[in-house]
């Protein structure tokens, strides 16, 4: 991975082909301390899972996508959990050969010829508290 530093808080990554992507920007976010930051992002996939929550069934319903795919766009944020640890949370649409797309929440996303992230940092640290009832871990507190 590579990373351009556009200010203290603002990088652009560029990822390379291989590279999985939820585990290089959990990486980079252990690596420089960050509590909290945005991001966008654009490029190429070799195959991704993504997945759908049923609210109902209180459970991601998981899916492949074994092709290689055009990162349409990727947006998600980073935070931490109670015990300190990142989380992202993203979603991504993905561009299919014939034109077509698929999207969803992002669980893997590996890097075809490039993935471009810009990630801003945000000031403090975001954390994230599993909802009892809802069941996942959702946005809780500002510090």
């Amino acid at each position: 991975m590579q990373v351009l530093e556009i200010s203290a808080q603002r990088f652009l990554l560029r990822l390379e082909r291989g590279e999985e992507a939820l585990e290089r920007l959990r990486a980079f976010a252990d690596e420089r301390r960050l509590g909290a930051a945005m991001l966008r992002g654009l490029g190429a996939a070799l195959s991704a899972e993504l997945g759908f929550f049923n609210l109902e069934e209180k459970r991601y319903e998981r899916f492949s996508v074994n092709e290689e795919t055009e990162v349409v766009s990727l947006l998600g944020n980073l935070a931490r959990s109670e015990a300190g640890q990142v989380i992202v949370h993203a979603h991504a649409t993905l561009g299919r050969r014939d034109g077509s797309t698929v999207g969803g929440h992002v669980f893997t996303l590996v890097t075809a010829a490039t993935l471009e992230i810009d990630l801003e940092v945000l000031p403090g640290t975001l954390r994230r508290k599993l909802d009892p009832e809802i069941t996942l871990p959702l946005l809780h507190s500002h510090e």
